[in-house]
């Protein structure tokens, strides 16, 4: 099941760039026992993960929470024979730590938080939903499925295969030729090609991006979405033993970072998807002006504050916290692509 357009909510985009300064501490964990159901998404109907949408209560338990607003809670993903268990249980904190790495790189995405629904004692995060924030006019979003929908008329969309770099550009400059666009699509493709290969993210799919319409008086505008659903990356599905051998072990590590791909191929017909640092590398021979703007936006991230931001996270008092060997094998495995794109990037 698929959402097609479904949101229609008012957005003030200034307010969504405030929210990214918004910071949760170790004793502050949200517990959302009491928040309604939004609707009837008890279960939401996108993604593997758990999902209900959720609203924030009109007296929030934390200043950083926004009364009224909507929030995904997400879990773990289960295991496939014990549907009640789940497949990685600290599988959570890589959804939060995705969106403290963004903010470090200066890129914007929603604000996420860690909770728990103590009805269960599950743990998850709650993932503030980019539109609603004010009435300063109406938008709507559409997900990327819509367009390679459109854009490919046999496409299909329950296995992606044919998600693709090439179309989504051209849908980019058929946009900016419009004077609809409002951002630069080259940089915001850039950008989230080399987010997504600096976390190990592989899920970048057709439902993980969309275009937010503001419709005025004067002429429609769109702008595409902050990057979100960050949560399948940063190694969240290796195991202790296999962290620590992969630390000492350069030829298991280079294997694993090799099998990385993007959610997406270059061509709807090519038969590979993009190496995640490869994909970076084709970007940027393709289009060289971005590559200085990368190199900058990695240059935000560092190690000190990297390593500051995990310890911070292991403070937390959550069913499967986040443990000092997975923090510092996350440092590790983030500074190490680091300075692999750095060198794809600056070669």
């Amino acid at each position: 099941m698929q959402l097609h357009g479904l949101f229609t909510f008012q957005l003030s985009r200034d307010t969504m760039i405030d929210r990214e300064q918004v910071y949760q501490h170790p004793d502050q964990v949200i517990d959302i026992k009491d928040w309604e159901v939004h609707r009837d998404y008890e279960v939401f109907p996108v993604g593997a993960r758990e999902k209900s949408l959720r609203v924030c209560p009109d007296n929030p338990p934390f200043d950083f929470c926004l009364p009224g607003h909507r929030y995904l809670f997400k879990e773990s993903i289960k295991s496939a024979k014990h549907q009640d268990q789940p497949r990685y249980p600290d599988q959570y904190w890589a959804e939060l730590i995705a969106f403290r790495i963004g903010k470090m790189m200066g890129l914007r995405l929603p604000p996420v938080f860690v909770a728990i629904d103590s009805t269960r004692n599950e743990p998850g995060t709650l993932n503030e939903w980019f539109m609603g924030y004010s009435n300063k006019g109406d938008e709507r979003f559409l997900s990327g499925g819509d367009y390679m929908q459109r854009r490919i008329p046999s496409y299909d969309r329950e296995k992606g295969k044919q998600h693709n770099l090439t179309t989504i550009i051209e849908l980019s400059r058929v946009l900016q030729r419009a004077r609809w666009l409002n951002q630069d699509w080259l940089h915001y493709w850039g950008l989230c090609l080399c987010f997504d290969a600096l976390i190990g993210n592989t899920d970048r799919h057709q439902e993980n991006w969309g275009l937010i319409w503001e419709e005025s008086e004067l002429k429609a505008r769109v702008r595409f979405t902050p990057y979100f659903d960050n949560g399948t990356s940063l190694g969240h599905e290796l195991l202790p033993e296999k962290m620590q051998r992969m630390i000492h072990d350069h030829n298991e590590l280079n294997a694993y970072l090799r099998r990385g791909r993007h959610q997406m191929r270059w061509t709807a017909n090519d038969q590979q998807r993009l190496p995640l640092i490869g994909g970076i590398t084709r970007y940027c021979n393709q289009y060289p002006e971005i590559r200085p703007i990368l190199i900058e936006h990695l240059g935000r991230l560092c190690e000190d504050n990297l390593k500051t931001m995990l310890f911070d996270l292991t403070r937390f008092d959550l069913p499967h916290p986040l443990t000092q060997q997975r923090a510092e094998f996350i440092a590790f495995l983030t500074l190490t692509r680091k300075r692999l794109l750095l060198q794809a990037l600056e070669n």
